[in-house]
């Protein structure tokens, strides 16, 4: 019994189409995982851009206030504050950059005066997030880069296009 599939296609001619089977599948494996990788790069391109136009909102109208947390979850730290018309204000995406805050605790927000529902615990910036992209794109690139490889290798097949053996031509004119 042989341990490589192609050596066992050429033994047994019946298991052929499963071999091409199987390095098709590899290869469209290498290409989902391309197109996630993708998207995730995409995905924390969008969010650095956003990160940094919101600093430079609250940068260029700033206000600072006294913001107490009203809740704590994994995807948004709500906080309200009183700005400097008087209104309070509970920003709807939460607060930027809220990390270690608890329920009940009070520190200073910078908001922008045009926008308050654009706010930020004073002192942190968008290079506070910027660690945290840095960090999922290393472990995305780290984890996909060996697979895509594996895949590729195994199926011996280019990840975009089709490659013709020797035999085939161009269709002849018509």
């Amino acid at each position: 019994m042989s341990a490589r599939p192609a050596a066992a296609a050429q033994l047994d001619p019946a298991s052929a189409p499963a071999v091409g089977r199987r390095r098709r599948l590899l290869r469209w494996a290498a290409r989902v995982i391309v197109l996630i990788v993708a998207a995730i790069t995409i995905m924390m391109v969008a969010l650095a851009i956003g990160m940094r136009l919101n600093d430079r909102a609250i940068e260029d109208h700033l206000a600072t206030a006294i913001a107490i947390v009203l809740s704590v979850s994994p995807l948004r730290t709500g906080i309200e504050f009183v700005d400097a018309t008087g209104a309070t204000v509970r920003p709807d995406g939460g607060v930027l950059y809220p990390g270690l805050l608890t329920v009940g605790q009070q520190f200073v927000v910078e908001y922008s005066s045009v926008d308050p529902q654009v706010a930020r615990v004073a002192g942190r910036t968008a290079s506070v997030g910027t660690i945290m992209i840095a960090g999922t794109l290393a472990v995305t690139y780290l984890l996909a880069g060996p697979a895509i490889w594996w895949c590729r290798r195994r199926s011996r097949l280019p990840l975009w296009g089709s490659r013709r053996g020797p035999g085939h031509t161009a269709p002849p004119p018509s």
